[in-house]
């Protein structure tokens, strides 16, 4: 059984809470991810949001300040463990209808981002996936 962490590649895009909705959106160009995650003022490591290219998308096109704050785009963040199987993200990805869940360890401090991109691409996942959506044989 793979775990979340198994997966992970590297660090979580992630900013202060009071970020601007601009800074968000060159930090997701720059790494090229679909997902920042925003922090707590006094706590880097505590997910507080996320805000992903498509809330920074909207924010442009309803021509809102983009030196404003992200937190006015953001969401709140649907958190795994790493210690999770991976057939717990995908499955809060399918039931939340999102591409990206936020990885927390056990005292709910950011450890990454798992996308749907990186279940898509594995195929051990896949086939862990399927498996466990395969109806029982009596």
């Amino acid at each position: 059984m793979l775990a979340v962490r198994d997966l992970l590649k590297r660090p979580a895009v992630s900013l202060p809470e009071m970020a601007t909705i601009r800074e968000v959106a060159v930090e997701l160009a720059k790494n090229r991810v679909g997902l920042a995650v925003l922090t707590a003022r006094d706590n880097p490591k505590k997910p507080v949001a996320v805000v992903s290219e498509r809330d920074v998308l909207r924010a442009v096109a309803q021509r809102l300040d983009l030196d404003g704050p992200a937190s006015s785009i953001a969401n709140p963040p649907i958190t795994v463990l790493d210690t999770d199987p991976v057939r717990v993200a995908a499955e809060k990805m399918r039931r939340h209808n999102i591409r990206h869940v936020v990885v927390v360890d056990r005292n709910g401090d950011l450890v990454g981002v798992l996308s749907i991109r990186d279940l898509c691409f594995e195929r051990a996942i896949l086939i862990e996936l399927a498996a466990a959506e395969a109806p029982a044989t009596p």
